[in-house]
């Protein structure tokens, strides 16, 4: 079995990669280890970057829209309207409309698939697969890695799994009185170097989420979070979020077959908000790009990268950061901040970011101070 490109894990990414590519006369086949489609629910609230990444989605792909973003710390507030809304996304319906699409442009679908490893004999390295007990060698030119943060692919070849974070939340009632296009930020120190949220995913329904660094117990922070807002769980939802790590390699050459990684298993993920979407997307468009153009992928993944180092540079800062050093930042989001902050979404703060020195000069003493801190 041959194939010009073979797609190891049926992500969003991984899926995006193999579309474009089909839609350019590749061969191209995804495999996926689970047995049929059944991706674990979880509510994603995306920038309306996803239309840039993806002109064509599918208007019924957005479940509901949000206007405004209120951050709160201690007793500083500040709110954001937004000139265009955040999208709230789904995951079961972006993966089910991902598998049409790529199915409509010629994709090979390959379930109950597993990926197995590379066996290289005289220099020609052929991909393992296992499918009802039989174990099948494919040959392709390429190899893309989307398959998630313990990416099999990656260690396969000798590319290293992305760091990692937990992730719960929980779906609620809307609370009474809460506008339902608007989404809540809570910065608490002491609780978590992230944050928790409240996202409305309808008119009447939002979940309530938290995201902390491995070995707190999640549970708990997330449960007396819920008590003391009277809020009250429905349903959970958890999963391990990959954090973007510079260091990581994502692309390498096995023999003759060419490997590259794509979305969380790229570890192509904002370390500010832990959101992958957008980028993880980017991240396969890139790759398809390397391919089609016969260009290194370090190449064409340049505009993704800066945008993942600006959002670890911000992280470092607020690493070091205490709860008043929050409340401090929350108070220096003037109106002409809040304003900057509404037109410039944040999958594309690379373009923008360094302006708002100039709009909030305060931020500079509060940046050195944070430079210098040993924290």
């Amino acid at each position: 079995m041959k194939y010009d490109v073979v797609v190891i894990g049926a992500s969003s990414a991984g899926l995006y990669t193999a579309e474009i590519l089909a839609k350019s006369g590749k061969r191209v086949a995804v495999f996926e280890r689970a047995e049929s489609f059944a991706p674990d629910i979880r509510t994603y609230i995306i920038t309306p970057g996803l239309f840039r990444v993806m002109p064509d989605v599918e208007s019924e792909l957005i479940l509901h829209k949000i206007n405004a973003i209120h951050l709160q710390t201690g007793s500083e507030s500040a709110v954001i309207q937004l000139s265009s809304p955040d999208l709230i996304v789904e995951r079961v319906q972006l993966i089910t409309t991902l598998l049409k699409r790529t199915k409509n442009a010629g994709v090979d679908l390959h379930f109950g698939t597993e990926f197995k490893g590379l066996i290289t004999e005289n220099g020609t390295t052929r991909i393992n697969v296992l499918s009802n007990s039989t174990e099948t060698l494919i040959e392709a030119d390429y190899l893309i890695g989307a398959d998630g943060v313990t990416s099999g692919v990656g260690k396969a070849a000798g590319l290293p799994n992305p760091p990692t974070v937990p992730l719960l939340q929980v779906e609620i009632n809307l609370p009474v009185n809460w506008a339902p296009g608007v989404t809540k930020v809570w910065f608490d120190n002491g609780d978590t170097p992230y944050f928790y949220w409240l996202i409305p995913d309808s008119e009447t329904k939002a979940v309530v989420g938290l995201i902390t660094q491995p070995g707190a117990n999640i549970r708990v922070l997330l449960d007396r979070f819920l008590a003391e807002k009277s809020f009250h769980p429905l349903a959970y939802q958890s999963g391990i979020a990959a954090l973007y790590s510079p260091g990581n390699k994502i692309e390498c050459r096995v023999g003759d077959l060419k490997v590259m990684l794509v979305g969380d298993a790229a570890g192509q993920v904002k370390v500010t908000t832990v959101g992958g979407t957008v980028t993880g997307l980017s991240g396969g468009q890139a790759a398809a790009c390397a391919i089609l153009d016969e260009v290194t992928y370090r190449k064409t993944r340049k505009g993704v990268t800066r945008e993942l180092d600006l959002h670890l540079l911000i992280r470092k800062l607020l690493e070091k950061m205490d709860q008043k050093d929050y409340e401090r930042l929350v108070e220096l989001i003037s109106p002409n901040v809040q304003s900057f902050l509404s037109r410039h979404d944040r999958d594309a703060m690379r373009y923008h970011f360094w302006k708002l020195i100039l709009i909030q000069p305060r931020f500079i003493s509060l940046g050195i101070k944070l430079l210098l801190c040993r924290k």
